[in-house]
């Protein structure tokens, strides 16, 4: 049998080393499909779409496109002006600047019964005064019943030109007697004041004397400022910044100007501020609620 395999092995063809290489298949061409119709609701609508074309032989007019809508808005036309002319031709005045100052107050009326208390009771402390003519000045200055002043309580005289409102003189007349003459005479024992005198009454102007603002109480008779106390042996106690005055004098000075605000709704001490280094300013201006500023 090893025979016979031997002796077929011995006449079958030399095999060659390596076999023929299988060729390889082609890949299959794909099938194109048609592509989907997209849904009416997925349809994008073009940006813009130009008019129909007309249909040969029909007589209906072609449907205009909308007009594109421009980048830009349009730059509207300047308002003409309306202010109507001057009624005699003359150019308009020009607007009021944010400095102006504002319309004067109208000039106070006096209620007439308390002004004929007033009188009485000025006249019962011992008061020397007369009345003057009113008095109606530009930018709302003015009085309806001015009083001249000649004297207050205990034969004090005030100095020449005391012109004001009977309750401004009141005030006045309280203050020395109740308080001012008291503090006197502790801060200085045997000593009495004689003589008031005032650096301004009645003036017709702005506060501070600006140029803008509001218009001064010294303009409507409810101001005054002292300048000195004179005593009756000759001596003055002027009104000048104490606050760091350790003398009696200073002392006297502090008392009488914190007591002055029991009487008037306004008291600017000496050095208070700049425009009131050199006197004591007192007023009667009325403000809401009683309120008092005093410094």
């Amino acid at each position: 049998m090893a025979t016979l395999i031997g002796a077929a092995l011995l006449i079958s063809p030399t095999l060659p080393e390596s076999g023929p290489r299988p060729t390889a298949k082609p890949e299959p061409t794909p099938v194109e499909r048609p592509a989907e119709k997209p849904a009416e609701s997925e349809k994008a609508a073009p940006e813009h779409q130009g008019p129909p074309a007309p249909v040969p032989g029909s007589t209906q007019a072609p449907v205009p496109s909308e007009a594109p809508v421009p980048s830009e808005a349009p730059t509207p036309e300047p308002k003409p002006n309306t202010t109507p002319p001057a009624e005699d031709g003359a150019a308009q005045p020009p607007a009021p600047t944010a400095d102006a100052s504002p319309p004067p107050p109208p000039i106070e009326k006096e209620d007439p019964e308390a002004l004929k208390a007033c009188l009485a009771d000025l006249t019962a402390l011992g008061a020397k005064f007369e009345d003057s003519p009113p008095i109606a000045e530009d930018q709302g200055c003015g009085m309806e019943h001015p009083i001249a002043v000649r004297s207050i309580a205990d034969g004090v005289t005030v100095s020449e030109g005391a012109t004001m409102r009977c309750e401004t003189a009141l005030a006045l007349t309280r203050w020395v007697k109740n308080m001012v003459q008291p503090a006197l005479a502790v801060a200085m024992p045997g000593r009495k004041i004689v003589a008031v005198n005032h650096a301004s009454t009645y003036v017709c102007r702005l506060r501070n004397n600006a140029s803008t603002g509001k218009i001064s109480e010294h303009a409507r008779g409810n101001a005054i400022d002292i300048a000195d106390f004179k005593l009756d042996d000759g001596q003055s106690i002027p009104m000048q910044p104490r606050e760091e005055d350790s003398t009696m004098e200073g002392a006297f000075q502090r008392a009488a100007t914190a007591s002055a605000c029991l009487y008037f709704s306004t008291v600017l001490s000496p050095g208070s501020d700049a425009a009131h280094e050199t006197h004591l300013h007192l007023d009667v201006l009325k403000r809401k609620n009683g309120y008092r500023y005093c410094r």
